[in-house]
């Protein structure tokens, strides 16, 4: 893994190193900052530490382990990232299937240290506070979409927005915050609600102004063209739909009627966001080409205003490009 003769077999030498190279990489990003303490600060291959994944929030890490090396050096791992400033508790995530198939069996496997980290936690990003669950989704925060998230909040000035998979309402709270009159958030997890909900109060938005509900993404969006009801602006950010490359076929098709949906709710001359995290889709190369197949559906014309992926402390190893998982597109429907 080590070029450099100096941490030649040396796992800790080697760990210092390429955690100090993503440290110095993050700093000259502009992260943290006196408004953004979430962010990513190692990225797996990106940073040369292939299965290690760290987000800090605040003065807490989540390390999610996706390969049997990190396990094995666990110790070395939580030794290095808590003798960074500021880090004052530590949440360790194992990617229990994906470890699997490396032949590390996680289930039966008790916590030698009980972990004192807390469950929850609140942070700040572009000056936007968050309460978020250590326990939810992923690592329990979505950083790679933040510069996506800044970016509607400098377009929702006055605009009616709709945020359909809005989990803990990131995009929804960014609207509100750039004087969205009105916002609507959808999601079918009551934790994630909880939180978006919470994340109203926290930021003294008002609540006549911005809402969340409960109820699947398809039936809501059903609902709301049989109301004949429309958005400036929508935003589409879907769970993975495409794990794997042998279910592509059969997402595309969940993607293009989700699309089709959402086209149709957009006002003419309004504007679609439209995320896919799946790395299949994102690879494959044919998300756009969906896009296209979804607005044929609706009968809708779209041209392309803006192409994104995941935020910058999120780097891509070239040599890997299964790095790449997320896309972000921002279409003019007419």
């Amino acid at each position: 893994m080590c070029r450099d003769p100096s941490c030649a077999l040396d796992m800790k030498k080697l760990l210092e190193t390429r955690t100090n190279a993503a440290i110095e990489l993050r700093r000259r990003l502009g992260l943290p900052s006196s408004h953004t303490n979430a962010y990513r600060l190692v990225n797996s291959e990106g940073d040369r530490l292939s299965g290690l994944i760290v987000d800090v929030f605040g003065d807490l890490a989540v390390i999610a382990s996706s390969a049997a090396w990190v396990e094995n050096y666990k110790p070395e791992v939580e030794a290095c990232i808590n003798r960074i400033d500021g880090i004052n508790h530590i949440n360790w995530r194992p990617s229990v299937d994906i470890l699997k198939e490396e032949g590390k069996d996680m289930s039966g496997m008790k916590e030698v240290h009980p972990s004192t980290c807390p469950e929850r936690t609140k942070v700040m990003e572009n000056g936007i506070s968050y309460a978020i669950s250590l326990v939810g989704q992923k690592t329990g925060f979505y950083a790679d979409q933040r510069e996506n998230r800044q970016f509607i909040s400098t377009i929702s000035n006055g605009q009616k927005v709709l945020d359909i998979c809005c989990y803990s309402g990131g995009f929804a709270l960014n609207a509100a915050h750039g004087g969205a009159i009105d916002v609507t958030g959808v999601d079918t997890s009551m934790p994630a609600l909880q939180l978006a909900r919470e994340n109203i109060v926290l930021n003294n938005l008002d609540p006549g102004r911005i809402s969340f509900l409960r109820e699947d993404a398809s039936q809501f969006m059903k609902g709301a063209l049989s109301r004949n009801e429309s958005w400036d602006i929508v935003i589409l950010d879907p769970p993975k739909l495409a794990p794997r490359k042998k279910v592509l076929q059969n997402a595309s098709g969940m993607y293009r009627n989700m699309n089709s949906m959402a086209l149709r709710l957009t006002k003419r001359g309004g504007l679609l966001m439209t995320c896919s995290c799946s790395g299949a889709m994102t690879q494959s190369g044919m998300f756009l080409r969906v896009l296209q197949g979804a607005a044929s559906m609706a009968g809708r014309k779209i041209s392309v205003l803006r192409e994104a992926g995941a935020a910058s402390d999120h780097p891509i190893d070239p040599s890997y490009p299964e790095g790449a998982y997320l896309s972000n597109i921002l279409l003019r429907v007419l």
